[in-house]
C-alpha cells in the first residue's frame, strides 16, 4: 500500500517550519566560517574570547556560533547555557549593525528552547537582517509567514518573502516556492512552475527537492509517470545520503523498476537508509533477508530488520511481524505476540492488519478480541476496498456475501486466514508507504 496523499503534497505547518529550519541551518552553514567546536570543549578560544570582548563585531560573531554550535550538540543541561551565551555574544554583534549577526541572532530566538524563545524579538532582528540583504533571514521570514508563528498564516507574504530570498541565491527558498505552486498556498496552482524551482534547486544539490522531483515522476499524478526519471532524481538524493531516497532507489532496484532488476543495489541502498534508521529502509532489508533475495535468507536478520520498522511506526513492518508471529517463520508461534503488531498497524488505518486482526475472532486465536470489535476491524478494512475483509464481515453478519466480494478468497496457511492482498513476497509493496515529503 503506498500512502498517496502523503506522496503527493510537500508538507507546510508545524512540520514544514521545522523541516524549514534545518534547511536553513544547513544552508547557513555552508555560508559562514564558523569555528568548530569539540564535544570536549565548550569554550572558545581565548584570543578570539579578548577580541570579542574588546568590541569587534565580527568576533562577537564567532563567538556566538561557536555557543550556538555547543547548544545544537549539548544535553539539556548544557543547552540552556549555552544558548544564553550565543544569544549575548551575538547581540552585542547585532547592535553594531552587523547583518550575519541579525541574522543569525533572530534565527535563535525563533528556534531556541523553553523562555529563551522569542518570536516577535526573532522577527525584527530578521527584519533588519533581510532589510541588509541577509538570504537566510529573508527565508526564515517566510517560514515564519506561513507557519503562522505568533500571527496569522499569510502564505502570500511567505512567497513573497522566499523569492526574495530565492533572488540572491537561497537554496531552501527555491524549493519553498515549488511546494507554493505545487500546492497552491499563496500562488495560483502551476504544475510546471513548481517542477521548475525543483530542478533549479535539485541542479544545485538540495537533496530534498531532488527527492521530491523523484517522488513526483514516480507518482505519475502531476506528471506521466516516468521511472527512469525518478530513479535519476532518487539517485541523486540518495548519493547525498538522503534516507527517504535511498530506501525507495532500494524498493526500485527489488522491482527493477525504472532500472534493471538487481538485489544487491537493493540491499546497499536499502541498507544505506536503514543505518539511518530509516523505516522504510529497514522495511526493505526485511524482505530481502527474509526472502534471500541478494543475501543469504536469515529469519533472525529479517526479524530484527522488521522489529526496527516496525518502531518507526511503519505498519506494513508491524503487520508482517504478526504474520511472522502467527505461522511461526523463524520464532515459535505466539497468537497474542501476532495480535499486538497487528493491532498497531491496524490502529494506523493499515488495511491487510484490519483484517488479519478481525480474522483472529472467527479461527479462535484471540482471547481478547470480541465479537463487535472484530466485526469493527473487518468494516473499516472493507471501506477501503479490501475485498476478503469484505466476505468475512458479511459472513459474521450473516448476509449473503456479495459477488465481487468472492474474488478474492484468504490464503490458506497453516488452517490460518492470512491476508490474501499482502502475503510475504508482496511486502516490498510497503517500501514506499511512508515517504517523506518536505
Amino acid at each position: 500500500m503506498r500512502n498517496r496523499e502523503s506522496q503527493r503534497r510537500g508538507t507546510f505547518g508545524r512540520l514544514g517550519f521545522v523541516v524549514g529550519l534545518v534547511a536553513l541551518a544547513a544552508l547557513a552553514c555552508n555560508q559562514i566560517d564558523a569555528t568548530p567546536v569539540s564535544e570536549d570543549d565548550a569554550t572558545p578560544p581565548a584570543e578570539l574570547v579578548e577580541r570579542a570582548e574588546a568590541g569587534e563585531a565580527a568576533a562577537q560573531l564567532e563567538v556566538g556560533r561557536f555557543h550556538r554550535a555547543v547548544a545544537e550538540r549539548a544535553g539539556e543541561e548544557r543547552q540552556g547555557r549555552a544558548q544564553s551565551e550565543a544569544i549575548r555574544w551575538l547581540t552585542l554583534a547585532a547592535e553594531q549593525d552587523l547583518p550575519e549577526a541579525q541574522s543569525e541572532l533572530g534565527l535563535l530566538f525563533a528556534t531556541a528552547e523553553d523562555g529563551r524563545r522569542n518570536v516577535a524579538e526573532g522577527r525584527r532582528w530578521l527584519m533588519r537582517a533581510g532589510e541588509a540583504g541577509q538570504a537566510p533571514a529573508l527565508f526564515m521570514l517566510g517560514e515564519l509567514a506561513q507557519s503562522g508563528e505568533d500571527a496569522t498564516p499569510d502564505p502570500v507574504a511567505a512567497v513573497t518573502w522566499w523569492r526574495r530570498a530565492a533572488e540572491l541565491g537561497h537554496i531552501g527558498a527555491l524549493h519553498r516556492l515549488g511546494e507554493a505552486h505545487e500546492q497552491g498556498l499563496g500562488v495560483d496552482p502551476d504544475v510546471d512552475a513548481a517542477i521548475a524551482y525543483y530542478r533549479d534547486a535539485a541542479g544545485q544539490g538540495y537533496a530534498i527537492s531532488q527527492y521530491r522531483l523523484g517522488v513526483i515522476y514516480d507518482e505519475g499524478v502531476l506528471v506521466p509517470r516516468d521511472a527512469t526519471q525518478a530513479v535519476k532524481y532518487y539517485r541523486q538524493a540518495g548519493e547525498a545520503g538522503f534516507a527517504p531516497a535511498q530506501a525507495q532507489l532500494g524498493f526500485l532496484y527489488a522491482r527493477g523498476d525504472g532500472v534493471i532488476q538487481r538485489y544487491d543495489e537493493a540491499l546497499e541502498w536499502s541498507r544505506k537508509a536503514a543505518e539511518q534508521g530509516d523505516a522504510n529502509g529497514c522495511n526493505n532489508l526485511a524482505v530481502l533477508y527474509l526472502k534471500g533475495l541478494g543475501v543469504e535468507q536469515d529469519f533472525d536478520e529479517a526479524i530484527r530488520w522488521y522489529r526496527l520498522a516496525a518502531q518507526h511506526k511503519h505498519p506494513g513492518a508491524q503487520n508482517m511481524l504478526g504474520t511472522i508471529y502467527l505461522t511461526g517463520q523463524g520464532v515459535a508461534v505466539d497468537s497474542s505476540e501476532a495480535e499486538h503488531w497487528w493491532r498497531m498497524a491496524a490502529e494506523q488505518g493499515h488495511a491487510p492488519a484490519q483484517y488479519n486482526l478481525g480474522g483472529m475472532f472467527s479461527r479462535g486465536l484471540s482471547k481478547s478480541l470480541s465479537r463487535d470489535e472484530a466485526m469493527q476491524w473487518l468494516e473499516r478494512a472493507a471501506e477501503q476496498g479490501h475485498r476478503s475483509a469484505a466476505r468475512e464481515l458479511a459472513e459474521l453478519q450473516g448476509v449473503a456475501t456479495a459477488p465481487e466480494a468472492t474474488e478474492a478468497a484468504p490464503v490458506e496457511d497453516a488452517g490460518l486466514g492470512l491476508d490474501a492482498d499482502a502475503p510475504p513476497p508482496a511486502f516490498f509493496e510497503e517500501a514506499g508507504a511512508e515517504r517523506v515529503t518536505l
